[in-house]
């Protein structure tokens, strides 16, 4: 019975997302608010692209503005790609050549030589136009999200999706996942510039934040790490580099970002609540953990393998508490009371 109820509920939200997909003119925040709590996997990469500012709420300016942009990107490619070999460039293209081959290693999708140079492209021209950064190791982890979900609209199963071979897809498919994860990856970072700027300003800050809210949350947890000299930057740098790609599974990570993509800022704000969150669900294992290398250990290899949708919507419901006690205040410092 709990079995059809489920069901029924996720037909009901399907067909709310459609209703709201033909309306000449979505309403952003109805959009925002049905996504929250995770987004049906038929019409995610719809969603995702009108949450990330890519396609536009109004149904008659989608084909138009995804024909201009996909275009543009293309434009960019015969423009620009051909300078990854000159000196002033050759250094941000090595280190993209570097890291692709090294992402997600267990997936074998990743592993093609196809989709790497998809991965390359995409990268150099992001680093090529934004100069204040240029290429970061861990931006590459955040076009995964995008590629998996968009290849998944040209894809039948799920299954498949990670084993599939790309040669399989003609090069007009090809070129719209790459482009739609191009877009959609470059206003992601747009609004989290200052985590990749020099000396990563941005990261610094939201370690600092973190901290602040672990003491408050979980003093005891805090007072342990600090007795065993456990820095937050050690653990947690990784966790705002990667927005926790690297902590939890990939299925994980997309229905994660359903939330994100939900949340004004999500990528940003939001992300420092969920750090809390996740940081204080292990909280009870950490303490258990009664030296400096066992502490990092555990916290570098959280066991997370196994974690379904289910984990990730207790952690956002946690993440969305905090939020709610801590977000006006000044520096995390004066709860609600």
């Amino acid at each position: 019975l709990a079995q059809n109820t489920t069901i029924d509920r996720e037909a009901a939200k399907l067909d709310r997302f459609k209703q709201l997909f033909d309306e000449p003119n979505i309403d952003l925040d109805q959009l925002r608010s049905l996504c929250w709590s995770g987004i049906p996997k038929s019409v995610r990469p719809t969603a995702w692209k009108i949450l990330s500012g890519y396609l536009p709420p109004s149904l008659d300016r989608r084909e138009a503005t995804l024909e201009r942009k996909r275009n543009e990107y293309f434009g960019f490619i015969e423009q620009y790609y051909d300078t990854r070999y000159q000196e002033l460039h050759a250094e941000t293209f090595r280190q993209i050549h570097i890291d692709i081959p090294r992402m997600n290693p267990l997936i074998p999708i990743f592993q093609q030589k196809l989709v790497q140079q998809i991965f390359e492209r995409i990268l150099y021209i992001w680093a090529i136009r934004h100069p204040a950064s240029g290429y970061v190791q861990g931006i590459n982890d955040l076009v995964t999200p995008f590629f998996v979900v968009f290849l998944s609209e040209f894809i039948d199963n799920d299954i498949e999706l990670e084993n599939c071979d790309l040669r399989e897809l003609p090069k007009s498919i090809l070129d719209i996942i790459e482009a739609d994860s191009f877009w959609c990856t470059s206003k992601l970072l747009d609004g989290i510039q200052d985590n990749y700027t020099f000396a990563q300003p941005g990261i610094q800050m939201k370690v600092n934040a973190l901290h602040e809210l672990i003491k408050r949350i979980d003093a005891p947890l805090n007072t342990h790490l600090e007795n065993h000299c456990v820095e937050y930057l050690q653990f947690s740098f990784r966790w705002m580099n990667n927005l926790l790609m690297r902590e939890i599974p990939l299925r994980c990570t997309i229905r994660l970002w359903d939330t994100y993509l939900s949340e004004v800022n999500g990528f940003a704000d939001f992300h420092l609540y969920v750090c809390a969150s996740f940081v204080d669900y292990f909280s009870k294992d950490i303490q258990r953990e009664k030296d400096f290398q066992g502490i990092l250990m555990f916290l570098q290899n959280l066991p997370t393998h196994h974690w379904k949708d289910k984990d990730i919507s207790e952690l956002l419901a946690e993440a969305f508490k905090l939020k709610y006690m801590f977000a006006d205040a000044p520096k995390h410092l004066n709860q609600k009371s």
